[in-house]
């Protein structure tokens, strides 16, 4: 009878032991994996936000082939509400309100940005003004453009 429970306490040690490796190493994984891809993801301070010398700038070029697509977002309003998202939607790469006159670049393979009122914004894709939306619409934009 004593010699049974030492080995049940044994092997549920064991267990635990095991058990506490697979999660450490899982979570190690996890937190790499994340890490790598928020550095290639996330756009640096310098290249996603447009510093306030370059509002007065109106027409840009379209971005060379290397730098992938750009989105550049004006708020039009005391605040707006915008999401940013790079090829899928759970990879956020800004996500928070802009203030009057405030203008944000973002540039990427694939990127996704949502306003929530699209009449509070001016929205330029690859060069190109987008078509304002109506007052209380929230509307997405795509970089590249979907096919419809």
């Amino acid at each position: 009878m004593g010699l049974a429970r030492i080995a049940i306490a044994v092997l549920a040690v064991t267990l635990a032991l095991g058990l506490v490796i697979v999660g450490g190493i899982s979570l190690w994984g996890a937190l790499t994996k994340d890490a790598s891809k928020t550095a290639s993801s996330v756009p640096e301070p310098s290249s996603s936000a447009v510093t306030p010398t370059d509002a007065g700038r109106s027409k840009r070029s379209a971005p060379s082939a290397q730098s992938g697509n750009e989105i550049d977002v004006q708020c039009l309003v005391a605040q707006c509400q915008i999401y940013v998202a790079g090829p899928t939607a759970t990879d956020v790469i800004a996500h928070g309100a802009l203030s009057r006159g405030e203008r944000r670049r973002y540039t990427g393979t694939r990127l996704i940005l949502q306003v929530d009122d699209a009449s509070t914004v001016s929205v330029v894709i690859n060069g190109q003004q987008q078509p304002k939306g109506r007052r209380g619409q929230q509307r997405t934009y795509h970089a590249p453009a979907r096919s419809r």
